[in-house]
Formats: structure tokens, C-alpha cells, sequence
């Protein structure tokens, strides 16, 4: 009599009393709800559909001029064009926020009242001819 298929590692996988179960294993760690499941499933056919439009522009006999990749295409519209969705204000993105609006304005108040304090100090101590000026 033939024995059945050979068992898979994970059929024959047997907990040791002396290692611990690895979190992929335990049924404590992962949550395998129907929910989950079924988004993960949608996830993928939508992974599938984008692989198979890519794959179909690319092996087409008459190709189009530029083959576009959609999935990075959707990727480059959630990154620039579709930001505030997923954006989330916290302190590091408030602070970056502030930086680079109020950063360089405090910059170049900074470099032309300096300039003007040093053109000063020289026009009081004689090094410096004020240029004719209309006004």
C-alpha cells in the first residue's frame, strides 16, 4: 500500500519545550479574521489586476509609445497629488512645517539687517562712502 504525499514542514512542525513558537506560528500573535482575510484578498486581486494590465502593455505586438507602469502610477498620485488623505499633523511634520515657512524669511531678515548694521558701522567710521542716493 502506497503512504500518502509526504507531510509539509508545517504538518510535521512540532514545538520544542526548550524554544519558544515563532510569532508566524502562534495563534495568539496574528489575527485571522474574515475581515482581515478578505481585505488582504481584495489587496492582492488588485496587485494581480495591476500586474496583469502592466504585463499586457509590455508583451503587446504593437506597443504603445510609453508603457506605463499603474501601479506606479497610483503610487505617484497618492504621493503628490493625494497627500492630505493620508497626512497625519503630528509634532515632527508641524515642525518641518514651520521651518521651511518661517525659515528662510528669518534667514534673509537676518542677512540684510546684518549687511545694513556692518554698511553703518563702516559710514560712522569713515571706511564707507554712502553712495548718492535720490531719496
Amino acid at each position: 500500500m502506497a503512504a500518502g504525499p509526504p507531510r509539509t514542514a508545517a504538518e510535521a512542525y512540532r514545538p520544542n519545550r526548550f524554544v519558544s513558537l515563532p510569532a508566524e506560528l502562534d495563534p495568539d500573535t496574528y489575527d485571522a479574521s474574515p475581515e482581515k482575510r478578505r481585505a488582504e484578498a481584495e489587496r492582492l486581486a488588485i496587485r494581480a489586476r495591476l500586474k496583469r494590465q502592466y504585463q499586457l502593455q509590455l508583451n503587446n505586438p504593437n506597443p504603445p509609445a510609453i508603457i506605463e507602469d499603474p501601479a506606479l502610477v497610483r503610487w505617484a498620485y497618492a504621493r503628490t497629488q493625494n497627500v492630505y488623505p493620508t497626512f497625519r499633523p503630528t509634532p515632527k511634520t508641524s515642525f518641518l512645517g514651520a521651518l521651511f515657512a518661517i525659515g528662510p524669511i528669518l534667514f534673509w531678515v537676518a542677512a540684510f539687517k546684518a549687511d545694513r548694521d556692518r554698511k553703518e558701522r563702516l559710514i560712522q567710521e569713515g571706511k564707507y562712502k554712502r553712495p548718492f542716493s535720490v531719496f
